[in-house]
C-alpha cells in the first residue's frame, strides 16, 4: 500500500522506472495521476508464465498475473532490463543520452560475464550433479530454466509460518528420493520449513538473495 510520502514522491517525480510483467499493479491508480515519464523495463522481455503457485496473504491468495515477473534473475533477461532503462532515461533526459549508454554498456558487460562465470562454475571439474534445486521462494524459474538446472519444488510461505504437513511429506519425498544435499531458503524470509525438512531429512538449509536492494 502507497504511502501519502509515497505518492508526494510520485507526484514530484520526473521519471518513474518499473520492473513490469504485473509486479506493480498496486501502483496503477497512482501512475494514472503522475506525469512523469514512466519506464517499463519489463519491454521486449520473452517472459514465462508464472507458477500455478498463489501467494498466500491473510485469508486469501494473490499472485503476480500470468507472467513471472522476476525476470531481472535471469543475467540475459537482465541485459534486456538495462537496455530499456538506457533508452528510456536518454529519452527523458536527451542532454545526458551518451552518459546513459556509457553506463547500459558497462552494466550489460558485467551482466555477461557473471553469467559466463556461473556457467563455468557448474561446469568445472568435480562440480558434482545438481539433481534439482528446492527453493523457498518462486521467483528462480528465469536462473533454473538460464542455466538448465531442474527446478523440483518452491514453497511460498508467510513470516513465522510452516508449510502444511501434505507440503512438508512431499519435499521430504523430493529431498530423499534426488539426494538433495540443500535446500535453499530466501534472504529476509522465513526458514521455519526448512528448519522442520532439516530435522526430518538431515539436509542443511542455505540463504538465497533476490537481489532485490
Amino acid at each position: 500500500t502507497l504511502s501519502a510520502r509515497d505518492m508526494r514522491k510520485i507526484e514530484g517525480a520526473d521519471v518513474l522506472v518499473l520492473n513490469g510483467a504485473g509486479l506493480e499493479e498496486f501502483m496503477e491508480d497512482a501512475l494514472a495521476t503522475s506525469d512523469a515519464a514512466v519506464i517499463d523495463c519489463s519491454q521486449g522481455v520473452a517472459l514465462l508464465e508464472n507458477a500455478d503457485h498463489i501467494h498466500e496473504e491473510g485469508d486469501g491468495g494473490h499472485d503476480h498475473g500470468h507472467w513471472d515477473p522476476h525476470y531481472w534473475m535471469d543475467p540475459e533477461r537482465s541485459g534486456q532490463m538495462v537496455a530499456n532503462l538506457q533508452n528510456g532515461l536518454a529519452q527523458a533526459d536527451p542532454e545526458h543520452a551518451s552518459v546513459y549508454q556509457e553506463n547500459g554498456q558497462k552494466a550489460a558487460l558485467l551482466l555477461s560475464t557473471w553469467d559466463s562465470d556461473i556457467r563455468d562454475l557448474l561446469a568445472e571439474e568435480g562440480m558434482p550433479e545438481i539433481t534439482g534445486l528446492i527453493t523457498f521462494h518462486d521467483g528462480f524459474q528465469y536462473f533454473a530454466r538460464d542455466f538448465d538446472l531442474p527446478l523440483l519444488a518452491a514453497i511460498e510461505e508467510e513470516a513465522g509460518s510452516e508449510a502444511s504437513a501434505r507440503e512438508i511429506v512431499e519435499i521430504t519425498g523430493l529431498v530423499q528420493e534426488y539426494h538433495i544435499p540443500v535446500i535453499f531458503t530466501e534472504v529476509n524470509g522465513s526458514d521455519a520449513t526448512a528448519r522442520a525438512l532439516s530435522r526430518e531429512t538431515g539436509v542443511t538449509s542455505a540463504p538465497l538473495t533476490m537481489i532485490m536492494s
